[in-house]
């Protein structure tokens, strides 16, 4: 029998989601790079059931009230890519932050819901531990975002690391860009997660520095690269 999302999660969306999700975007630059670092991290990606896609939403909506709660846990984006497709995003500065959260109150939520929510959701392929290589803060409210996921030739994952590198020095000119990481999935899988307030934001970011510097790189040190892989997303809640 299907696991059916609990009243107490969805009356929690109901009273809490919009106006925490509001407030939580707003300070969520300030606190957090004032005080923690951000070394490693989670990417979850998940494509909801026909018909489920609101429920997904409101599920991840829900969930930023839990993972408040979870100090160990210093940032927390839930976010879609399309009407079907969303994600989390999330760091720690410890493994034990990071263990906290797998077995806290969003994941056995989310593991809960799974089979009644989305399609083939699999733990091992869908919940990705990451290395965060770089991250740059600015304050603001994040409204929009970007999700790069590129692979490295082989021999050129170093190349690629110390390219993330530079990039955040670039991204600290450009005041529209709030947040933006570079992360690496595998030894050769890495991935850009940057937001924004509005689209104007972003769309400065992808005629800036950074993404000029990675097309131009990309033929050299990534893996049938293309524009495509470069994902406009939505942010849903952020802590």
């Amino acid at each position: 029998m299907k696991t059916k999302v609990p009243l107490k999660l969805i009356a929690l969306v109901m009273l809490l989601g919009s106006s925490i999700q509001t407030f939580s975007k707003s300070i969520n630059s300030n606190n957090m790079n004032d005080v923690k670092k951000e070394t490693i991290g989670l990417l979850v990606i998940m494509k909801a059931k026909a018909g489920k896609e609101q429920d997904v939403k409101n599920f991840l909506l829900g969930g930023l009230a839990l993972v408040n709660q979870e100090p160990q846990t210093v940032s927390w984006y839930a976010f879609q890519i399309d009407d079907k497709t969303f994600g989390i995003y999330d760091t720690f500065e410890t493994e034990v932050g990071r263990q906290a959260h797998l077995s806290g109150e969003v994941a056995k939520a989310l593991l809960a819901n799974a089979d009644n929510l989305l399609e083939s959701f699999d733990v091992s392929r869908s919940i990705q531990a990451v290395n965060v290589v770089a991250s740059n803060h600015k304050p603001g409210i994040q409204n929009k975002g970007l999700l790069v996921i590129m692979k490295a030739k082989q021999g050129k994952s170093g190349d690629v690391e110390n390219f993330l590198n530079v990039g955040k020095q670039l991204v600290g000119d450009e005041p529209k860009t709030l947040s933006w990481y570079a992360i690496q999935l595998d030894e050769s899988t890495f991935a850009i997660f940057d937001t924004f307030k509005e689209d104007t934001g972003r769309d400065a970011h992808l005629t800036g520095k950074v993404a000029a510097a990675l097309m131009e790189n990309a033929p050299v040190i990534l893996e049938s690269f293309d524009a495509s892989a470069i994902q406009k997303i939505d942010i849903l809640a952020s802590k």
